[in-house]
């Protein structure tokens, strides 16, 4: 204890920065996942799959802000594979406010065509997302894996912005 009560208080100094950083150091909550928007299909040349673009909206829980720094993500829907998307470019994630991320993928139109009719009859369908980010905290860059899952209305998706 003979460190803690040197004449310069050196050891006050050391014990509150290493509180500061293990206090500043904990992982950041996982954002929460608010649904898609503006979703539209652009027919691609030379692709024999069309490429599905939208928008998906997240919310920030952490007291900070963040920035993505990559993001790698596959698509189930109704647990059938849709297609994965890679986002490399940088996102900046204000604390405690919602953010959008763009996505875009090649769709695996044999799975959404052996989905729809089941989606058809029932209007919802189970959207999974399965993936990887990178995200920055100031000096500190952590990989997490991510996982969501929630029922979409098919009806309400398709009058909100299918643009074909």
């Amino acid at each position: 204890m003979q460190a803690f009560t040197s004449r310069n208080g050196r050891g006050w100094i050391a014990l509150a920065v290493w509180i500061g950083l293990a206090a500043g150091c904990h992982q950041p909550e996982p954002p929460e996942y608010f649904g898609f928007q503006d979703i539209q299909v652009i027919k691609t040349t030379g692709s024999p799959q069309p490429t599905l673009a939208t928008v998906v909206k997240l919310y920030n829980p952490n007291p900070f802000s963040l920035e993505l720094r990559r993001a790698e993500v596959d698509v189930a829907i109704n647990g059938r594979h849709a297609g994965h998307s890679l986002l490399d470019s940088t996102i900046h994630i204000p604390k405690k406010d919602t953010f959008y991320v763009p996505v875009a993928m090649q769709v695996d139109l044999q799975s959404i065509l052996s989905n729809a009719l089941q989606s058809f009859f029932s209007k919802k369908a189970t959207i999974t997302l399965d993936g990887r980010v990178k995200i920055k905290k100031g000096m500190l860059i952590y990989n997490r894996p991510f996982h969501y899952e929630d029922q979409e209305d098919i009806q309400q998706l398709l009058q909100n912005g299918m643009g074909l």
